[in-house]
């Protein structure tokens, strides 16, 4: 995922494109930055998909509800929502919403990555 934003963040400023009258119809840059956003939005989609099934796997062999599975992932799209979103209506949205919902996620890693990562597997067979 860090692989795939690198490129997009080195990409995006081809997405800005002024129509002037001597800029032409059909800009094969522009072109190519917006089908790498497509293919980008849907790694984005499948890698959230797969983080879900995976953890939700994990919980339920611990036993807890595996809709907590979606913590990080739902938390990840929030959070790159508000980074998008903050710039654009700065006068209504303040910094420090987007810091809260960094430090949501933020917690929902480190919780992730305890429980289902460090924590003693538990003993099914036993009981």
């Amino acid at each position: 995922m860090l692989f795939l934003t690198t490129i997009w963040l080195s990409l995006e400023p081809n997405a800005h494109r002024h129509l002037s009258p001597s800029s032409g119809l059909f800009d094969w840059k522009t072109f190519l930055t917006f089908v790498y956003l497509l293919f980008y939005a849907f790694a984005v989609l499948f890698i959230g998909i797969s983080f879900y099934n995976l953890s939700a796997k994990r919980l339920r062999a611990r036993q807890l509800p595996t809709g907590l599975a979606g913590a990080v992932p739902l938390a990840a799209l929030f959070s790159g929502s508000a980074h998008w979103l903050q710039p654009r209506v700065a006068e209504v949205l303040s910094g420090w919403y987007v810091v809260g919902i960094d430090s949501l996620l933020v917690g929902a890693i480190v919780w992730t990555a305890l429980e289902l990562g460090f924590r003693e597997p538990l003993d099914v067979e036993a009981k």
